[in-house]
């Protein structure tokens, strides 16, 4: 899992558009509708943890721009509220299956061009003492220690800057920094105890009802005696798809170095699909495919989001 991320939503007015400033990115900033884009902050909570908040982390697109031509204002703040919860299973390489549930509680609030969010998790674990939700297996010793317990996960706080277009409107650029906040109890292995910090770029653009975008970061791990922790870079590309007026299926590919000189370099798929029930309510489902030791063997997520104007 990668990254925090990408792009801003497409209403039904622009979704046949074409690529460069006439897109449907370009659409919403020029007329004075920056929230109801879709954002690199509308990605699942749970790629907050390198693409798993470009998606909390791809992705509710919270707001649905059903009647552009109602007047906004450019200025005025925009609050979104987003649950979610994720599952997975899986050894790790490990003899054991660990079990992980994450039940982010997501705040945000944008006014163009800025977008702050913290999210509050619930984190229950499982299994082997040497998986972390976000690394996978670090690979620490002994591996036959078992850990059961749940409380209180990490805070996550990210800010975003909403950069002006690039290549003559045709790119579309996000700024993120991040801070993980060390209260999960490292005691009970639900965290590290340390403060972590990341710093990601999103690209996106628009072509026709598709929407390609890509994200590149760095996240720098706190370092502790109890584990073997190492910085990463990681990096994500996807697409995502209009069908009809409300409905988004998307696929992204996600890469992250390893997090410990003992465990392994990330490789994960992760297809979506994103609904708008209306120009309020958002519902994102997702799965996740790993192809090493850091990833569960199985992973699916649900999530909720609310926009208020």
């Amino acid at each position: 899992m990668s990254s925090f991320f990408p792009c801003r939503e497409i209403s039904s007015e622009t979704s046949s558009a074409t690529v460069g400033p006439d897109n449907a990115a370009s659409y919403c900033r020029a007329n004075g509708h920056p929230h109801e884009c879709l954002t690199s902050t509308d990605l699942p909570l749970v790629r907050i943890l390198p693409s798993f908040i470009l998606l909390t982390l791809l992705m509710p697109w919270s707001v649905y721009a059903q009647e552009p031509s109602l007047p906004q204002e450019p200025t005025a703040l925009t609050h979104k509220f987003t649950l979610g919860s994720y599952f997975s299973r899986g050894d790790y390489g490990a003899n054991q299956n660990t079990d992980i549930a994450y039940f982010p509680v997501s705040y945000e609030v944008a006014r163009f061009p800025w977008v702050l969010s913290v999210t509050v998790p619930y984190l229950q674990l499982e299994g082997p003492a040497d998986i972390f939700l976000e690394t996978g297996n670090i690979g620490r010793a002994p591996l036959n220690r078992l850990v059961d317990e749940g409380g209180m996960g990490d805070v996550f706080v990210t800010g975003t800057y909403q950069m002006e277009p690039i290549l003559n409107g045709w790119v579309y650029l996000d700024l993120s920094l991040q801070a993980k906040l060390p209260t999960a109890d490292e005691t009970r292995d639900l965290g590290t105890g340390e403060t972590d910090y990341g710093v990601q770029l999103d690209f996106y653009t628009t072509l026709g009802r598709n929407t390609w975008f890509a994200s590149s970061g760095y996240r720098k791990r706190g370092r502790t005696p109890l584990y073997d922790l190492e910085d990463s870079l990681f990096g994500t590309v996807g697409l995502m798809r209009l069908y009809g007026e409300k409905t988004y299926l998307g696929l992204t590919y996600d890469y992250r170095e390893k997090a410990s000189s003992n465990s392994f370099d990330s490789h994960e798929v992760m297809p979506f699909v994103s609904h708008n029930v209306n120009e309020r309510w958002n519902l994102m489902a997702y799965t996740i495919v790993g192809f090493t030791n850091s990833s569960a063997d199985h992973i699916i997520g649900l999530q909720f989001s609310y926009t208020l104007q």
